[in-house]
């Protein structure tokens, strides 16, 4: 914003008045969660849709290995038909070698590959075991040697306590604990990546969570707005962290440049 030149009435007037679009857009905001909500239903419901007519396209699909019936020797990869035009897509399973790697990431990759395969339960740990690796794979070898069979909440389990990140034995603590120490955005990216680790957390709890880890200039106005939602919370947080930027700059005001006198 520039004050040159402007009087101090004119740059009170000019804070009031974008102060005031921003508490207008709090309202706006809690209005519209409603209804990207009702769209996002609508869109789960198409995906539903289209999922279930596609298993039922069986002529149209090559047969993945893992689902019975299959003649296919390509365990690493499968294809289907995206449409009519019979454009096909190679989905590759995640590799995993355990040296120095967050295993979260491919976890989440190997079940989104389940999930879209219709790998039945009894065999994703036996398809997943195909695409370990190095120290991942010998440590698979020696656990299943004393534990057997696993199925694949088992696996995950004991896969994330050997080469887990070290707070993953309390997440939920580790996520309470966490503080906001620079900005709104690098708080938000450390949220996310450690929330992302354990699943079943309920929504209030996450909400409760960050907003307490919020610098209290900001907390404080976020816990008025009674947000419902992590999203919900994230964006009013975010609203005042730029609402309270644009206060400090009306206290600090620019001051132009004085000539020096000879």
């Amino acid at each position: 914003m520039d004050t040159r030149g402007k009087t101090n009435a004119e740059f009170r007037a000019e804070i009031t008045e974008t102060l005031g679009q921003h508490d207008a857009n709090f309202d706006e905001l809690n209005h519209n969660f409603n209804r990207v909500n009702d769209a996002l239903q609508g869109v789960m419901a198409e995906l539903q849709a289209m999922r279930i007519a596609h298993s039922h396209r069986s002529s149209e699909r090559e047969v993945n290995p893992f689902v019975g019936g299959s003649t296919s020797h390509d365990r690493s990869s499968a294809t289907f038909n995206a449409d009519k035009n019979h454009t096909t897509v190679k989905l590759n399973f995640p590799t995993y070698s355990g040296e120095g790697e967050d295993p979260t990431g491919w976890i989440f990759k190997a079940e989104q590959y389940f999930e879209f395969q219709n790998i039945d339960a009894p065999r994703q740990v036996q398809l997943a075991s195909f695409h370990l690796s190095s120290v991942a794979l010998q440590w698979y070898r020696w656990y299943t040697k004393s534990k057997g069979q696993l199925r694949w909440k088992e696996f995950v389990s004991a896969l994330l306590h050997r080469f887990g990140p070290t707070e993953y034995d309390d997440l939920s603590e580790a996520l309470s604990r966490l503080k906001q120490t620079t900005t709104m955005n690098a708080y938000q990216e450390a949220f996310e990546k450690l929330s992302h680790k354990v699943d079943d957390l309920p929504e209030n709890f996450l909400v409760r969570c960050f907003i307490a880890g919020l610098k209290d200039e900001i907390r404080l106005d976020v816990r008025v707005k009674q947000p419902k939602t992590l999203s919900e919370s994230i964006s009013v947080a975010h609203l005042i962290e730029e609402r309270n930027q644009f206060q400090r700059k009306f206290n600090n005001p620019v001051r132009p440049a004085t000539t020096p006198s000879f």
